[in-house]
């Protein structure tokens, strides 16, 4: 058990790209390569846009507002194939932000019940999860596409605690967005936001709404609840 805000916390649910694991760069090349062979730019503020977002919607975000005369099962079979390239790498555990490894094994070692909530794939994520030792950690891994809602919703976050057999205020958050922080938050859970790049513009909202805000996992206000 893990006193958080006082509240007595048996579960954390981390989000994975932004939060977990350092994936803009791998994102911005793979949006710069996918971009570019049509003759394009990245569109301002792209990433931003999705990054809340499952792959199908994203696709159909993409075809809606760049590329209509493109078909949205197209771009997920592109991106697959660009993806599982970098996920899958055999050095894929050097995405994993400083100290989120520690945290994962501190939680877990300290009884935490641990869920993965996720717009990403599994044949993304877990040859990650794999290559940094954490995959059977875990006690659940949720995905947008098993509760047909994005993170904007609370829906990821209670379907986690359901899994774990836990309340919403028996939970802890981990997330770099804001929509999606806002979503734990009416789930009725704490909330920790996690500093990344891409989310740089929101910094003075995430901490604002919520209870806790961290640039480093390796930063000792975590442990000082």
């Amino acid at each position: 058990m893990f006193k958080f805000c006082g509240s007595e916390i048996k579960g954390a649910i981390f989000d994975l790209d932004g939060t977990l694991i350092d994936s803009m760069e791998i994102w911005r090349e793979i949006d710069e390569d996918f971009f570019s062979a049509r003759g394009m730019e990245v569109p301002e503020n792209y990433q931003e846009n999705i990054s809340h977002l499952g792959f199908r919607e994203v696709a159909a975000f993409t075809v809606r507002n760049y590329l209509q005369n493109e078909k949205e099962e197209d771009l997920i079979a592109e991106w697959g194939e660009m993806c599982r390239a970098k996920y899958s790498a055999r050095d894929s555990a050097k995405y994993f932000k400083s100290g989120a490894i520690d945290v994962l094994k501190r939680f877990y070692e300290e009884g935490l019940k641990l869920s993965v909530a996720t717009a990403s794939s599994p044949d993304f994520f877990l040859p990650i999860l794999r290559s940094g030792g954490v995959e059977n950690l875990f006690d659940n891994i949720t995905t947008v596409d098993e509760v047909k809602k994005d993170k904007s919703h609370p829906d990821i976050f209670l379907r986690c605690a359901e899994k774990m057999e836990l309340k919403p205020k028996e939970c802890i958050v981990f997330e770099d967005n804001i929509f999606a922080v806002r979503a734990a938050k009416a789930a009725g859970m704490k909330t920790v936001a996690i500093f990344d790049k891409i989310s740089e513009k929101q910094v003075n909202e995430l901490k604002e709404i919520s209870d806790l805000f961290l640039y480093d996992f390796r930063d000792g206000a975590l442990w000082k609840q």
